[in-house]
């Protein structure tokens, strides 16, 4: 299988052929690993919450035992009283799980597979600015016809691609060894330079 690469003015200057091992049919349960994997090493696990032991006060019985009429009570510091430990809160923790790279891989590529299946990935001969420029970038969407929601996968590490794709909203710039299952399938359209293309077939497209 073969799609067309188009250079930055969106005409179209070759076909690229695609492998059999990034045109398979998408292995959802590894997607759904590795996103998984993703999303929670993307969480802090910052939360805290105070315990009874952990709070101020409750040195002493608030009244007695017995005689008032009232609840019997032991502490100001139950969590039944207003500013008493919290039962069962959070406490910073990592949320990071483990997930084979042989999941990975096949994540990857029945992501990139999907796209396919969908028609939404495009690859371009390059991505080469002079200088940082928004408008450049959002002069190279519009020859594409992109408008929708686009991950682009780049290769040179000038940072000139970055800077100039990070300010558009609902476009994400990736350098290409950060690519994964989470960013492809969160976004409509995969771009990616026929450079960080080749790099990811040598990367990801071993077994």
């Amino acid at each position: 299988m073969s799609i067309p690469v188009y250079d930055k003015e969106g005409k179209l200057v070759e076909n690229e052929e695609i492998p059999e091992k990034f045109n398979i049919p998408p292995h959802y349960n590894s997607m759904f690993d590795h996103i998984r994997y993703v999303r929670n090493s993307l969480r802090r696990g910052t939360a805290s919450t105070k315990r009874r032991a952990e709070v101020s006060g409750g040195g002493r019985k608030p009244w007695r035992q017995k005689g008032t009429g009232r609840a019997r009570q032991g502490s100001i510091r139950s969590p039944i009283w207003k500013g008493g430990g919290v039962v069962f809160g959070p406490k910073p923790r990592s949320f990071k799980i483990s997930v084979p790279d042989k999941v990975k891989k096949l994540s990857i590529k029945s992501s990139i597979s999907q796209k396919l299946i969908d028609e939404k990935l495009i690859i371009v001969k390059d991505v080469i600015f002079e200088k940082p420029s928004t408008k450049n970038a959002l002069e190279f969407l519009r020859n594409l016809n992109i408008n929708t929601p686009t991950l682009v996968v780049y290769s040179n590490e000038n940072g000139e691609v970055q800077k100039s794709f990070r300010n558009i909203v609902k476009v994400t710039p990736l350098f290409y060894q950060f690519i994964n299952s989470y960013e492809i399938l969160k976004h409509d359209y995969l771009l990616i330079t026929k450079e960080a293309y080749l790099k990811i077939k040598e990367v990801w497209g071993n077994d």
